[in-house]
């Protein structure tokens, strides 16, 4: 089994400043076998920056620092030889806008979401402004509590963050566990200063911890400015 982090560019959070990588998960766990886990900012963003970030109002939270066609999910997938017709499985742990812009770019793979986010007329994105609907025809696996993807792969029930959060553990051959936290623990900082928005989403962060400590597992945050410098990225990988 092979883990493969994708680099979808840099944004900068008003709030400190702080500068997050945007990030998206190749998982494969046989040859055959290719799990794309969130799909970043919608494809055409990197042909008007500007007129992206005013259409979706990114302006009242940060700015996109840095997002080429590199850094689409076809650019990513271009370096390891791959494009987006080979994905067979397409998991998104939520949908807020830098997870699911490309949700309807995957012709080939089934979609698994949670049930509570499938459920909204469409994806929650930023701040209301959706340009992104629920793809049709497609084929959905809606997903309640935890579920084993396949054998090495779990995706965790996570709420909290938003309405249907999942994260997913790993079990590499030579690496040994990995935690996908995504946004249920977006950075170290977030867990050190107990800054979860909500009850339920610091319950799953405690979660997410407590299996971290049992395995003894390489924990992922979703936008650790520290770590993002630290992390390998396709083409490299963990196995």
């Amino acid at each position: 089994m092979r883990l493969t982090l994708f680099d979808y560019g840099l944004f900068q959070v008003h709030e400190n400043a702080r500068v997050i990588g945007l990030v998206g998960y190749l998982i494969q766990p046989d040859p055959h076998t290719h799990i794309l886990v969130d799909t970043g900012f919608p494809a055409w963003y990197p042909d008007d920056l500007a007129a992206a970030a005013q259409r979706d109002n990114l302006g009242t939270f940060g700015r996109i620092l840095h997002m080429t066609h590199d850094n689409t999910p076809a650019g990513q997938l271009a370096k390891v030889g791959l494009t987006p017709a080979d994905i067979t499985h397409l998991v998104i742990t939520h949908t807020h806008i830098d997870h699911v812009g490309g949700i309807g770019d995957f012709p080939n793979a089934p979609i698994y979401i949670s049930q509570a986010e499938r459920d909204l007329p469409k994806p929650l994105y930023f701040g209301g402004r959706s340009s992104v609907q629920w793809p049709s025809g497609r084929q959905w696996h809606t997903l309640t509590g935890d579920v084993t993807l396949c054998e090495g792969v779990t995706l965790l029930s996570t709420p909290g963050h938003s309405v249907g959060h999942y994260s997913l553990l790993l079990q590499l051959p030579n690496t040994g566990p990995v935690i996908l936290a995504a946004d249920a623990i977006n950075r170290a900082e977030e867990w050190e200063n107990d800054a979860f928005p909500n009850a339920l989403a610091r319950a799953s962060a405690q979660r997410l911890m407590t299996l971290c400590q049992q395995q003894r597992a390489l924990l992922i945050y979703g936008h650790d400015p520290a770590q993002w410098g630290q992390l390998r990225k396709a083409p490299a990988f963990y196995d």
